[in-house]
């Protein structure tokens, strides 16, 4: 190639481009977008809630380059197919293209061109970029990260789609079908391919972990630059195969076997690079089986427990020279044959010593068997002295590979800051017990049975050498002493945690606890605001502690609690069976960078909050209460929450201007993951260990018992748990890896209450044994407990022997089935307090208003266990505690009291029972079942029926009961008989894009009816429904082209009276939305609506009685009823009689079928 030929076709290229409408078109949408969205969304220009400063110094650049990438495959689609083709109009690119240039030098000169002008565009946005973030933004500022994204993501990006798009014009050679298959294929790479493989197959660079901690760097320079530069060579490989296909007949005719085995090399090259990314991959997943396999091997093997363990640890560089002297004690009733202990396989042992005798000792990856006999209750004292590295991929074995490593976006940022689980170097150190850098006896993972692991409370010592001036940070007492520091472990504890860096360290004693806060040199501008509370920061702790501590239910365990910044690529996985994460050491818990996801500029929210909603602000004394009170919400918030939310920004701009009603009614705003940041883990995973070995998940089961909190990972709706779990038993549940481990957690909640409420059957308040757990928890805290020392305790207090339960609720797999009628709420009434419900008047003429939380109900129901599995119904009454004199700021105050009455139903059994309870809301439950609905509830006084009498019984029922009498045939909307026939949907495209299924059922009695999404006729599920253990009904709109069909087989010619069941009216609602402030402001007015502003004097629904063929219209009037409404008198013959509901009836009328019966008359 001729390098004047090139220069000279890149130049009129790149003119020629610059006058271009389309390019001046697309360049301006380009620009407009991007500064549009850094305006509104990364700068303070507008007083947005985002100053910026709660962020990483890659995210302008970052946000910029990533939106320059993405906009400019289009143009470059459509400009490369116009440029490439001979049917454009003359311009002055025909000067060289009839000039004896060879075609190398015409194609790659013109994707010069196309590439200088599209990276000089992209400087420019950049530029803009960087004064938006020196000048309107508090985020930290990197100059050097422009020009990184700048060649590292926009280039190969820009030289892949040019080598692609100008390869398929040539090949294709029609513009319009090359242009359709380059959208596919690039679409196909955004959407699908390009987080395959955490980011291999992304040619643009967009899903790759590419956030910059301040600290640390890049999370995998090395692997990253391998994989732009794999698709830089493909792009040019595509270059070349695009100057071998062009059509054109040049004076010069190029060396096409030059050319090809250039374009070859590149792609070659390219796939070797590609390669390489993939096979580091593939060995870190091939070595974490190995690891995960040893872990199994030894895992029946007897091992010992570490009684004391002192370490004495060196870091210099990536090298962790380290010496462990551990006190090991067989617990067991078995001698051991050897001693098992655990370490990092990176860490290389140079000696294991008995005092000063040297013991032999073998090496298998992780497993350090040492040759020394151990008799029952005998100990023995070791010294390990090793030295080495850290091997990150022993980490989190119990967790699947793919899911462990998925890619998870910074919240509110673009970009993803890939996943290290250990660091060790001079510029930072982070070690947990995961990444096993000291020597221990009991695994801290089971890989085969996740929740068969017991945590192995030791007494820790470490001493940290000279670190040159960095801060050292681990549990326990803090000790300055000569040529190190010392820390001291208080109580036993499950682990040890270190960590070494440059800090700013913030410290405070409230309460006899110590609180303290480290953050990176520089960093402390995160605390702007708290100036103007520092008097306020001992009642802000108290609260934020009293909030965790009652949604626990249980006393904060230690005696300090330390937050330590790491970096924002430092990361973990939330486990269930650990109640948390790593992030979470015994007193110690580690944040990410600047707050990131956690924390906000709380001193720039609450200025937002004042300025835009003024309202919310008289709410509050002074601007520093508002502050301190979002403090507090803030902080029981981050440290509670099992769970944290994950925002998807592109979902969120595509709703938001498609529909932003649907945004959050599907939930696509955000996804729930598991909060690294909890520290739930310190109240219970890490302070009880409660052993058996017939019952492994025993601890598990405990800890889930105790929590209060009722945020889990997975919300189900009726019926959806009984579906997860039905042919499965809880010990299937801990044997058993799910693929979704929060999915095990949840259906574990919910066979642990059913435990609990079968312990309580006999008139054991569900309280109590709460209560007496926590007691025993509290007492034994950071040892390990036998569970037959546990239930000896219990059988004392209240007469009751778990093992009468617990191994057919352990190893059950199916679900009981109830039937339930005449759920019925009485209040008890008397003349001191019968009257109109709401208030009675004194002799002095005052209104007073009852104490209906004290006030008695009489609740009956009648219940039949249809199934061969004994089951549990209970019954519940909530109580609204008074919160007068009450602080706000304390979520727990002011709460509901929940009391509850259970009872065993045998299978095949039935029951009619009635008890007497206080509570504003009462509430029947069927617990884990096949019934739809579970929950049969009763809230508020008023509608109510009233009564003297107290009787309380539990009274026999047959099955009979339940079912029709003798003569009468029914079929529900449930049985088979029933059908409910619904045209095709329309797809529309607020539909399309929704990504949640849709449910067979809606619960309530409500409708919404929203602007351009189809009403889909389905089922509903109310209490008030016909039916035995599905009380559901069937809806439709009016004019909807949908029909109902209920079909018997009438076996005795007669007269019969045909019933409709009409179960309680449904209410339609119309939802409105419109965008103040300008779509994209973010800023919604939503308006309900019924869709009828008169409701009719009659409502009717328009039935068709079919015959044999003969078919009769009838109608009723359902607006009155609940219940059995007449058709009519018919005379039937032996055969099939079909009752059709149509779609007749008022405008946007909700239309209702539940259950038909036919009632024999006689023979007329």
């Amino acid at each position: 190639m001729n390098i004047h030929n090139l220069k000279t076709v890149a130049c009129y290229n790149s003119r020629l481009l610059l006058r271009s409408w389309m390019f001046r078109l697309f360049l301006l949408l380009l620009f407009l977008i991007i500064i549009l969205y850094q305006v509104l969304a990364q700068t303070n220009i507008f007083y947005g809630i985002n100053s910026g400063l709660v962020t990483l110094s890659s995210y302008f650049p970052h946000e910029n380059a990533y939106l320059f990438t993405i906009l400019q495959i289009v143009p470059l689609i459509f400009l490369a197919g116009t440029f490439l083709g001979k049917e454009r109009k003359m311009d002055s690119m025909d000067t060289v293209y009839y000039r004896p240039e060879s075609n190398a030098d015409y194609v790659v000169g013109m994707m010069l061109g196309f590439a200088k002008t599209f990276m000089m565009m992209a400087g420019i946005s950049l530029v803009i970029g960087m004064l938006l973030h020196i000048f309107a933004s508090d985020s930290p500022f990197n100059f050097w990260l422009y020009p990184f994204y700048w060649l590292t993501m926009i280039f190969p990006a820009l030289v892949f789609a040019l080598g692609f798009s100008f390869f398929i014009h040539t090949w294709i050679r029609h513009r319009g079908l090359g242009i359709l298959i380059l959208l596919v294929v690039f679409g196909v790479f955004l959407f699908q391919l390009g987080k395959v493989r955490e980011g291999l197959f992304d040619p643009f660079g967009l899903s790759l972990p590419n956030a910059f901690s301040e600290v640390t760097g890049h999370p995998g320079m090395a692997l990253y630059l391998m994989q732009r530069v794999c698709w830089l060579l493909v792009g040019m490989g595509f270059a070349g195969l695009a100057v071998l296909m062009f059509q054109r007949l040049p004076n010069r005719p190029v060396n096409q076997k030059r050319v090809m085995i250039v374009a070859v090399s590149c792609l070659v090259l390219g796939v070797l690079f590609g390669g390489v990314v993939y096979m580091v991959r593939e060995n870190v997943e091939c070595v974490r089986e190995l690891y995960a396999e040893t872990y199994n091997k030894y895992q029946k093997f007897p091992k010992g427990n570490v009684i004391s363990n002192t370490l004495e640890v060196e870091q210099k560089g990536n090298v962790l020279s380290g010496k462990s002297t551990l006190l090991v004690k067989n617990q067991e009733d078995q001698e051991l044959s050897e001693i098992i202990l655990y370490l990092n396989p990176a860490l290389v042992v140079s000696a294991i010593k008995e005092g000063e005798t040297d013991v032999a000792f073998e090496r298998e990856n992780q497993v350090i068997r040492v040759a020394r006999r151990l008799l029952p209750g005998e100990e023995v004292e070791f010294t390990v002295e090793y030295r080495g590295g850290i091997d990150e991929r022993v980490c989190y074995l119990d967790v699947d590979f793919d899911k462990l490593f998925q890619l998870q976006p910074i919240p509110g940022h673009s970009s993803t800051a890939g996943k290290r689980f250990a660091f060790v170097g001079d510029d930072f150190t982070v070690l947990t017990p995961e990444c096993l850098w000291y020597p221990v006896a009991q695994p801290s993972v089971n890989p085969a049975s996740p929740y068969d692991v017991l945590p192995d409370f030791t007494s820790y010592s470490l001493q940290v050498a000279s670190t040159d001036g960095r801060t050292v940070i681990a549990p326990g007492k803090r000790e300055a002493k000569e040529g190190g520091i010392c820390f001291t472990g208080e109580i036993p504890l499950p682990g040890m945690g270190l960590c070494i860096g440059n800090f700013e360290k913030y410290d405070v004693f409230v309460d006899s606890t110590l609180y303290e806060l480290y953050l990176f040199e520089g960093h402390g501008k995160l605390l702007q605001g708290f100036e103007e509370i520092r008097d306020s920061i001992p009642a802000i702790i108290r609260d934020a502690r009293y909030n965790v501590e009652e949604r626990m239910g249980i006393t904060y365990p230690y005696s300090q609690l330390t937050l330590v910044e790491t970096p924002v690529s430092f990361s973990g996985f939330a486990r269930p069976n650990k109640g948390g994460s790593e992030m979470a050491q015994p007193g110690m818990l580690f944040l990410p960078e600047r707050g990131i996801g956690m924390w906000n500029d709380h001193k720039a929210s609450a200025a937002f909050r004042k300025r835009m909603m003024p309202e919310i602000s008289s709410f509050y004394s002074s601007p520093e209460d508002m502050l301190s009170a979002d403090l507090v919400s803030s902080l029981s918030s981050m440290f509670l929450n099992e769970y944290r939310y994950n925002v998807n920004q592109a979902s969120l701009l595509l709703y938001s201007v498609v529909s932003p009603s649907l945004l959050w009614r599907s939930g696509v705003a955000s996804t729930s993951v598991g909060n690294l940041y909890t520290i739930s883990p310190m109240f219970y995973e890490q302070t009880m260990a409660l052993h058996s070995a017939e019952y492994p998940a025993i601890n598990s089961i405990l800890t889930d018992a105790l929590k209060k909190s009722n945020t889990f990972f997975i919300s189900y709706a009726d019926g959806e748990q009984a579906e997860r779990l039905a042919g499965r038993s809880v010990g299937d549940l801990f044997r058993d890896r799910l693929d979704n481990p929060y999915e095990a957690a949840t259906l574990l909640h919910g066979k642990t209450r059913e435990l609990l409420r079968l312990l309580s059957v006999r008139n054991i308040p569900t309280e109590q044994i709460a209560e007496f757990l926590t007691t025993f928890i509290r007492e034994n805290r950071f040892r390990q407990v036998e569970f037959d020392e546990m239930n000896r305790e219990f059988v004392e207090k209240f007469g009751v022997d778990w093992m009468d339960v617990l191994p057919q609720w352990y190893e059950n797999r199916k679900i009981p089935v109830f039937f339930v009628r005449d759920f019925k709420v009485e209040n008890i009434t008397s003349q001191e307090n019968e009257g109109d419900g709401l208030s009675v008047v004194t002799s002095s003429g005052n209104f007073v208003m009852h104490d209906w939380d004290n006030m008695p109900s009489r609740v009956s129901v009648s219940v039949f266990n249809d199934s061969d599995i004994d089951g549990v119904v209970s019954f519940e009454a909530r109580e609204m505690m008074s919160s007068r004199g009450i602080n706000m700021r304390r979520q727990g105050s002011g709460v509901e009291k929940v009391s509850t009455r259970n009872f065993l139903i045998k299978a095949g059994t039935g029951k009619q029972i009635a008890v007497v309870m206080k509570g504003m809301s009462v509430m029947f439950n069927t617990n884990i079942s096949n019934n739809l609905p579970t929950n049969f509830f009763m809230s508020g006084m008023l509608g109510r029926s009233k009564t003297t009498d107290t009787t309380e019984f539990v009274k026999d029922l047959d099955r009979s009961y339940f079912m029709p009498v003798p003569g009468e045939i029914v079929v529900d909307n449930e049985d088979e008989n029933f059908k409910l026939i619904s045209p095709s949907s329309r797809k529309r495209l607020k539909n399309l894009i929704s990504p949640l299924q849709e449910s067979k059922y809606e619960l309530g009695t409500n409708l919404t009816i929203r602007e351009g999404v189809e009403v889909v006729p389905k089922h509903m599920i109310n209490s008030q429904a016909y039916g035995l253990n599905k009380l559901t009904h069937a809806f439709m709109l009016q004019g909807s082209k949908a029909t109902m069909e209920w079909t018997a087989r009438i076996e005795r010619e007669g007269e019969y009276e045909i019933l409709a069941y009409i179960p309680p009216k449904v209410f339609a609602h119309r939802i409105e939305e419109q965008e103040r402030g300008g779509r994209g402001s973010g800023f919604f007015s939503i308006s309900v609506s019924s869709v009828t502003e008169t409701e009719p004097e009659e409502i009717k629904q328009y039935y068709v009685v079919n015959i044999g063929g003969k078919k009769q219209e009838v109608s009723a009037d359902i607006k009155e009823h609940v219940g059995w409404v007449s058709l009519g008198l018919f005379k039937l013959p032996v055969g099939e009689c079909k009752i059709v509901l149509t779609d007749q009836g008022d405008r946007e009328q909700v239309l209702l079928g539940d259950a038909i019966k036919w009632v024999y008359t006689g023979n007329k």
